[in-house]
């Protein structure tokens, strides 16, 4: 089964719950954590336009990442939708490739720079994924490289690295040998954590939907390790990584599920690993952590709180996110909403996407203190500052 970055959402209607006990209990998990409670929400700032483009081709500007150096400062990088020039397949829907490009702020998000192009899309090769990692006043942007020839973005048939030294304003290539050869369609969706003993993981997905990450001492020369057996129902995708509350020598995985049944999940799929990222226990669906059949945002901060941002309704998919606080020793706190705005939108946005609010990430800039990036209606990229230090 080849990996697709973006597995749509089944529009069908969900299967009735079953009568009895168990359906209850599952009803009432679903109110309790879907539902968001506004009165105990955290600051979040008014959503501000990164950049917005309503004539785009392919599925328009999607997948976005974020790094803050400061309050004051931050660069998003997008994938943006494909341009039909270099298709050789113009009867087929373009989706899930396209080029890099990147915009920065020095104000906190009031104004971005001119959108400029990170990895260009050409005659040879076009673009499937980026994803941001900052280490001291460097940030590398690691991106997965496609053929424009293929509809879908796949195969991934490179992983091609930049960096920046002065806040994402400017960029030079990065060397970087990621396994490949034995690991199809190796793709990258959350970004590397640095462990106690100076070890990097970077959690990934491929072929298959297999989850499980690579590991590096060096960010550019990464070995990968075995993928988490999976016993659950659903097939796990675009994982995101921690260092656990419970044991700083502990990563968590928390990736997206998607049913088979193709009916929308409610909870996100974890595995933990005790040996660094080199093998991992089996998956098992959190019922902390809902999930929409989407990729969700699962980050601690540096005060050891866990944050997840997540999508919420199933019918329309993607329109709306939550997101939930676990302080170490505490219990999760209730669902809060985080964005459903109602612009900019797009007449006629590029790909399936109209009112999509979804594909979170973010970063933090002072302690509960985040830039948090999204894709809104496929034709914008939105930021919103996020303080959740007080919860």
């Amino acid at each position: 089964m080849a990996l697709v970055m973006e597995q749509r959402s089944s529009r069908r209607p969900r299967v009735a719950v079953p009568a009895g006990l168990l359906g209850l209990v599952a009803a009432l998990l679903v109110t309790l954590l879907i539902a968001p409670d506004r009165a105990s929400a955290a600051s979040i700032s008014a959503p501000m336009t990164a950049y917005q483009n309503t004539a785009t081709e392919g599925d328009g500007p999607r997948t976005p990442d974020i790094i803050s150096t400061s309050e004051n400062d931050a660069v998003v990088v997008w994938r943006e939708g494909t341009t039909a020039s270099v298709i050789t397949a113009p009867d087929k829907s373009v989706f899930d490739h396209g080029y890099i490009r990147y915009s920065y702020t020095t104000d906190g998000g009031t104004s971005w720079s001119r959108p400029q192009t990170l990895a260009q899309e050409t005659s040879e090769y076009s673009w499937h994924y980026v994803e941001l990692y900052k280490t001291g006043n460097s940030i590398i942007a690691y991106m997965g490289r496609t053929s424009p020839s293929e509809y879908s973005g796949l195969p991934i048939n490179a992983i091609v690295a930049k960096e920046s030294t002065d806040g994402g304003h400017t960029w030079h290539d990065f060397t970087v040998n990621l396994p490949l050869a034995d690991h199809g369609n190796l793709a990258l969706a959350g970004r590397p954590v640095q462990m106690a003993t100076g070890r990097y993981v970077m959690p990934v997905w491929w072929t298959g939907r297999q989850v499980g990450a690579l590991y590096s001492d060096n960010l550019q020369t990464w070995t990968a390790g075995t993928a988490a057996a999976n016993p659950t129902a659903y097939l796990p995708g675009e994982p995101q990584l921690v260092i656990s509350q419970d044991d700083p020598t502990k990563l968590l995985m928390v990736a997206r599920s998607t049913p088979a049944d193709g009916t929308s999940p409610t909870f996100a799929l974890t595995a933990v690993s005790t040996n660094g990222g080199e093998s991992w226990g089996a998956l098992s669906t959190d019922t902390n952590v809902p999930n929409n059949d989407s990729k969700g945002y699962f980050t601690k901060d540096s005060t050891g709180r866990y944050l997840t941002i997540y999508n919420t309704k199933t019918n329309p998919i993607r329109q709306a996110m939550n997101y939930r606080t676990k302080s170490p020793g505490a219990a999760w706190s209730s669902s809060k909403l985080f964005a459903d705005p109602t612009g900019p939108t797009d007449p006629t946005p590029a790909g399936t996407g109209a009112g999509w609010d979804t594909y979170p990430m973010g970063d933090e800039y002072a302690p509960g203190k985040y830039f948090i990036v999204w894709e809104h209606d496929t034709s914008a990229i939105l930021v919103s500052k996020l303080d959740i230090s007080d919860t």
